[in-house]
């Protein structure tokens, strides 16, 4: 399960084939049939999420600059915490780094200028700390409690001491956000638990660890338990003080390290706290299937003990492949050796653990799970296994919930979205919400928003949650064309949905409305369907339904700030002043599964963040728009994935084109007079160069293609802006043609042959290529249309001035 290393690295997918299978026996336990709907028993076990987030700067810590806030790590947000203690999930694990909370051992032998930038020793690290104590205390404020889970797999990166206490190429960033780093990489290592004399992770450094932890929180009305260690794993052999991973193949580690130091800790933190709840993970990456047979010693001496597992269900257990059909093809099933996954693989993994805690008496929690989201048939595989959890009195927590950007829309996650204007709930939350028995969901509805005359367009309308009942909804037309069905219904359970066909008559703009006899069902929106053959004559005629078919036709994406939210979760409307934190697409770019939502997910709970600020409500005679005057302005994102061979081949969640693409951009901007230049709208990838962006030099709109090897291809515009004025930015691009355009005339063009390069993200306000952002302009956005193709210059002429007329007086 090494899918947190894994995901870290730069392409966070590209080791997924070296992943190795955790503890195989022999034989296969059979399971029952679940019986659907929640279970009467086990209705005290909690669910909730692991808010992932704060242990993510790891890759790069110690030897660079690799620490900095809402970009290296990032806080969960009150706000976020709050949503999920509203639906149902009032209880979460928190994974920290040990490195990042005590910086410094409490034995370091340290020189005084070591302490100074590093800490004292053994101290922990005040705003650090100050991070947990304030999950903590949102945790409190809606009744929810946290689990503080020690993420290090026993083990701590450190620098080198010298003789005389110093550290060899120390340097101390600017700022109090960054940590101390060394300029030499050979000054760092990694120490790891072990028994034998010379360890260089000892049983006194747990101790203490968790001694000074239990001291500073276990009063606390947020926290909810002692996470001793995540996933102990590939501990040294005897008599070895490295881990056996570093070994060879055929290093076979001692078993009986992990339990002996879990011990220690117990017993540490029972001196501060006879009664707080304990997490005791165990060897082999906490395996659901090892639990009962690779811990010696377990269960381990004392009370209130809840013995961790963790359970995935691809082939190799390891949460890191998403590919239902490759997992099944590669005929093996950690845990039990030979033969494919299969619907119950789930229920057997993890009846191994419940079997063995029914046997010992003890309580049981699995405190990572993941559901990829790509295929239903994993579903299908996650929904019994959550069952027997639920019935067995087994504490449930997904992996990964959070804020930090990488998890957005990662193949497996509890992320909160936002669709048509409302919270859009992560399909891992519906099932647990079945499980146990939560009545709640909301609907929407997706699908093409432009056909021919006479050829039919599916629409799909789906619940997002759980249903305890099953919602029939009607559906009805304002046009000539033909519904294939005007009754839809939406089974009970989780994330139920029903699809019809619409075929539009010839050259019509349909409204498609729903409605319910029950007064209080909540509805999708009107939705529209074009079949308007000519917009660019039909524009005389109504500008918006021309505009809007030439979107319809290239499923593109539209984000209208006057639609602009103050936040994707518990927020509302935005009026002037207020921060904008989620923007819905009114265009025709999101598809079943595949929101596409512009948001700001970064923590600005406390100064302590860094200095950074929401982009605000604006409204100038009467139009609204989003202001990114402010200097630390940041902007909206849209964050996808991009397909990996074996690992994610066919993502669903996808930006509609790439580098190379035929696509174009319309966006209607207003600069002021503090324009130094910047990001109007970006697409990328975050973990690679390349990015195709609009934006200014200067004043002056310019439009940049950089490929994968930082290569620029820049058109300019050789007019400045006039600041406070409403101008319309334009870009098309297709193979060996670019052309940006200001005000509908175009300013430059350029003839570059671009190279095949994926795009996982869409940005507005800013950028963010190469793991790092890139500065916005300074001025207001007041909407952003994009898609995949390249409309006519008539078409494009529709598009710039429909968008025109959304600042006009």
């Amino acid at each position: 399960m090494k899918r947190r290393e894994f995901s870290q690295l730069a392409t966070l997918m590209a080791a997924a084939s070296s992943m190795h299978a955790l503890a195989q026996t022999a034989g296969s336990a059979s399971a029952a049939r679940p019986s659907p709907g929640g279970s009467k028993r086990g209705a005290g076990a909690s669910i909730g999420t692991n808010l992932s987030g704060m242990e993510w700067g790891r890759p790069g810590l110690r030897h660079g600059l690799s620490s900095q806030p809402n970009i290296h790590f990032t806080v969960p947000r009150k706000a976020d915490i709050a949503y999920l203690a509203a639906n149902g999930f009032r209880k979460n694990r928190l994974p920290i780094q040990w490195e990042l909370l005590q910086p410094m051992l409490h034995d370091t032998q340290a020189n005084q200028g070591a302490r100074i930038a590093i800490g004292e020793p053994g101290q922990f690290h005040a705003t650090y700390e100050s991070y947990i104590t304030g999950v903590l205390d949102a945790h409190a404020a809606v009744g929810a409690t946290c689990i503080v889970d020690l993420h290090n797999s026993c083990r701590y990166r450190d620098f080198r001491y010298q003789p005389d206490g110093a550290v060899i190429g120390l340097a101390v960033p600017p700022g109090a956000l960054l940590r101390p780093y060394t300029r030499s990489r050979d000054q760092i290592w990694t120490r790891i638990f072990s028994l034998e004399p010379g360890a260089t992770l000892t049983q006194a450094h747990f101790v203490d660890f968790w001694t000074r932890a239990a001291r500073k929180w276990m009063k606390h009305p947020g926290f909810g338990g002692y996470g001793l260690m995540n996933e102990p794993h590939d501990m040294p052999k005897p008599g070895s003080l490295v881990g056996s991973d570093e070994e060879g193949a055929d290093a076979r580690e001692d078993l009986a390290i992990w339990p002996a130091y879990a011990l220690a800790a117990i017993r540490a933190i029972r001196a501060s706290d006879p009664k707080g709840l304990i997490y005791v993970s165990g060897n082999q990456w906490s395996a659901a299937m090892a639990m009962g047979t690779k811990n010696p010693g377990f269960p381990l001496e004392g009370g209130n003990l809840i013995y961790e597992v963790h359970m995935y269900l691809d082939a190799f257990n390891n949460g890191a492949t998403f590919d239902y059909d490759t997992e099944v093809g590669k005929k093996m099933s950690a845990g039990f050796g030979r033969g494919s996954i299969h619907r119950m693989t789930g229920v057997d993994r993890l009846r191994l653990a419940t079997d063995w805690a029914r046997k010992e008496k003890v309580k049981l929690a699995l405190t990572e799970v993941g559901m990829p989201i790509d295929d239903i048939r994993w579903r299908d595989m996650f929904l019994p296994a959550a069952q027997h959890a639920h019935e067995a009195d087994c504490e449930i927590y997904t992996w990964m919930g959070g804020n930090h950007w990488p998890i957005r829309n990662y193949p497996i996650n509890q992320v909160p979205g936002w669709h048509q204007n409302k919270t859009l709930e992560p399909l891992v939350a519906g099932v647990l919400k079945e499980v146990v028995g939560i009545d709640q969901a909301s609907l929407f509805d997706d699908g093409p928003g432009y056909s021919t005359a006479g050829v039919p367009v599916t629409i799909t309308v789906y619940a997002r949650g759980n249903l305890a009942k099953q919602r029939v909804l009607s559906v009805s037309s304002s046009g000539k064309g033909k519904l294939s069905k005007t009754r839809l219904v939406i089974d009970a359970g989780a994330n139920g949905s029903d699809t019809y066909t619409y075929t539009p008559a010839d050259n019509e703009a349909a409204v498609l409305t729903y409605s319910s006899e029950t007064a209080s069902q909540q509805l999708p929106p009107p939705r529209q369907v074009f079949s308007i053959a000519d917009p660019v004559r039909h524009a005389s005629k109504s500008l918006a339904e021309a505009a809007l078919t030439v979107l319809a036709k290239h499923q593109a994406c539209k984000w209208n700030m006057a639609d602009a939210y103050t936040d994707y979760v518990l927020g509302a409307p935005a009026a002037s002043g207020d921060p904008i934190r989620a923007v819905s697409d009114s265009g025709f770019g999101s598809s079943p599964g595949n929101a596409m939502e512009m948001l700001n997910f970064l923590n600005d709970d406390s100064a302590s963040m860094g200095t950074i600020r929401m982009p605000a409500m604006r409204v100038r005679q009467g139009k609204k728009s989003a202001d990114f005057d402010r200097l630390d302005t940041t902007g909206l994102w849209c964050k996808k994935r991009t397909p990996v061979p074996v690992t994610q081949p066919d993502p669903v969640n996808r930006v509609p084109y790439n580098l190379d693409d035929a696509y174009f951009v319309v966006a209607l901007v207003s600069v002021t007079g503090n324009n130094t230049g910047g990001v109007v709208f970006e697409a990328s990838r975050a973990e690679d160069a390349q990015f195709c962006e609009l934006g200014f030099q200067g004043n002056r709109p310019r439009a940049v293609w950089t490929d994968p090897k930082g290569q620029a291809h820049t058109l300019s515009s050789p007019k400045e802006l006039t600041p406070d004025t409403p101008t319309v930015l334009s870009l098309a691009c297709s193979r060996g043609s670019q052309i940006l355009r200001v005000d509908g005339t175009e300013a430059a063009n350029g003839r570059a042959t671009l190279p095949a390069a994926p795009f996982s993200q869409m940005l507005i306000g800013w950028g963010f290529p190469s793991y790092f952002p890139r500065k916005g302009f300074r001025g207001s956005v007041y909407a952003v249309v994009t898609g995949k193709g390249r409309p006519t210059p008539g078409e494009m002429g529709v598009l710039e001035r429909y968008l025109a007329g959304l600042a006009s007086a």
